[in-house]
């Protein structure tokens, strides 16, 4: 019987949400899985619900979550049903080289995660080790200080956190994730068509008096309108999301790998990678602005982020259309 099982983690390709770190994180083992991310996982989206009094826009990438990846192994629990052999469960997955992913957990009792004393919150996160020794489990989630990274918790305190949600009629999950052996391939031609479903993208498709989600690279014009609600108080500063340019940010640093795959697949010159990485440091620039104004208010702040993502927007749009041109004298699409 082991006494400490630790799983060595990836960094992961996107990670701005619970449910996006631990499928890329997991492939350790099988790193040939990174390319069904830069094949198929870049559609952005969002929902247009903060027009009309909600506080987030609630931005995402499609495909992104863990649970979406049909490369990975999945072994499904119900907690409800486990009884008295959760931790058992939890700790045989992990010997087998399972990350463990849960979800029905209160953050307001775990010690170190996000929310710990201070806020009860149903929420999810991932077990990547344990030491039987000191009672602990090895997160991988936000830590406190809003950081995403392993850190250990005390088994009992995870407990506190899955029987306060069983008091409320909530009974949690958790699920093993490994990578599948299968190898998967860049395909260029796959990126390349979703590139064009992401740029067929504008107000025109997706208005503000519409309903449901938007979808593409107008999601960009969405979030500069949910920047200037901050702006003008009609979302309260202390309701502020404060993960978007993240999910932002990540999502142009996949993008320029994408486009590196796509030029050398194919011997192109790398001169849109090249002219790409400044959208990537725009994108790092502006995350850096919006996280000082969460950290300390600084409303005049908002303004310049607006600018700056909107102009992002632009040079994204226009290095895109450029690299779906250029393909075409490649006779690649």
């Amino acid at each position: 019987m082991k006494k400490k099982v630790e799983l060595v983690l990836s960094e992961p390709i996107y990670s701005t949400f619970h449910n996006q770190g631990p499928g890329s994180a997991v492939l350790v083992n099988n790193p040939s899985i990174r390319n069904y991310y830069l094949n198929e996982t870049m559609i952005l989206t969002c929902t247009r619900k903060f027009l009309h009094g909600f506080t987030t826009p609630e931005i995402n990438i499609i495909r992104s979550s863990w649970h979406s990846n049909p490369h990975l192994e999945k072994q499904w629990y119900d907690m409800r049903f486990l009884g008295g052999y959760i931790h058992p469960v939890i700790r045989n997955l992990l010997d087998e080289g399972y990350c463990v992913c849960f979800a029905g957990i209160d953050d307001f009792y775990v010690e170190g995660k996000s929310w710990y004393m201070e806020r009860h919150f149903c929420h999810d996160g991932a077990i990547c080790g344990y030491d039987r020794t000191n009672k602990t489990y090895c997160l991988y989630a936000y830590d406190c200080n809003w950081v995403y990274r392993k850190f250990w918790t005390s088994q009992d305190s995870f407990d506190a956190g899955r029987k306060a949600m069983f008091k409320k009629g909530v009974h949690g999950t958790i699920c093993g994730i490994k990578a599948k052996e299968e190898q998967v391939q860049f395909s260029p031609n796959t990126a390349l068509e979703k590139i064009g479903e992401y740029l067929h993208s504008s107000m025109d498709h997706y208005p503000e008096d519409g309903e449901g989600s938007v979808y593409g690279i107008v999601v960009h014009d969405y979030i500069a309108k949910y920047i200037g609600k901050l702006y003008d108080g009609s979302i309260p500063y202390e309701r502020m999301d404060r993960r978007i340019f993240r999910l932002i940010w990540e999502h142009k640093k996949t993008m320029l790998e994408r486009i590196v795959c796509i030029e050398n697949a194919f011997a192109m010159a790398p001169e849109i990678s090249k002219r790409y990485e400044s959208v990537v440091a725009d994108a790092n620039t502006i995350r850096t602005l919006y996280a000082s104004h969460h950290m300390k208010r600084r409303d005049a702040v908002l303004p310049i982020v607006q600018k700056k993502l909107l102009a992002l927007k632009g040079s994204e749009q226009s290095l895109l259309t450029n690299l779906l041109e250029k393909s075409k004298e490649y006779k690649l699409i």
